[in-house]
């Protein structure tokens, strides 16, 4: 694991490698969404089932080409929260490749509210992302921890200093006509106002 400043990440080619760096929530690790290699190897180092889709980061609210439809409600929550701690679950379009979504039709999407991880998303595009810890053990938001789990599977791991909440995003399905909450983070919607 290579510790680097975002400054010094800019530079590099991340094809085929697997970054880790802080986000506005817990520190993620990611890959370019179309890096089928980076991908596999993010699920193989947390053990992840590969009936888990991972989340998309994006640099801003211009998603079309990702997914088939914005709902009114979508845009507006988008407007309101984004970037920010909300997981917007949409159907996806082919754009995004299979191993992404395993199969599923739909893809969570969120702008993070975090200018390291905006100019990594800004400067790489759209990256496939999730925690840093094993499948279904709690997230990893140090240094220490995160070289002494992963070390050997992390290929760069950005060290400017930051501050997040710790507290995973909320996750909202707009997939649908119904929206539904599947995870409460440190976002409380109440759905009623953009109905």
């Amino acid at each position: 694991m290579e510790l680097v400043t975002l400054h010094e990440l800019l530079k590099k080619d991340i094809q085929g490698k697997v970054v880790c760096f802080p986000t506005d929530t817990v520190y993620g690790i990611g890959a370019k969404i179309e890096d089928i290699d980076a991908i596999k190897r993010i699920y193989e180092m947390k053990h992840r089932d590969y009936q888990k889709p991972l989340a998309i980061l994006c640099p801003s609210l211009d998603i079309q080409s990702y997914v088939k439809e914005i709902s009114p409600m979508a845009k507006k929550l988008m407007e309101q929260y984004w970037p920010g701690a909300l997981t917007l679950i949409f159907k996806r379009s082919d754009q995004i490749p299979s191993i992404v979504t395993q199969g599923l039709d739909t893809i969570g999407l969120r702008m993070p509210n975090s200018n390291i991880a905006l100019s990594l998303l800004n400067h790489f595009g759209f990256m496939a992302t999730t925690s840093v810890n094993i499948s279904g053990n709690p997230s990893l938001n140090d240094v220490t921890s995160i070289q002494k789990e992963f070390g050997n599977s992390i290929d760069y791991f950005v060290v400017d200093s930051c501050s997040f909440s710790k507290v995973s995003s909320t996750v909202l399905d707009v997939s649908s006509s119904i929206p539904k909450i599947l995870r409460q983070g440190s976002i409380t919607i109440d759905l009623n106002q953009f109905q």
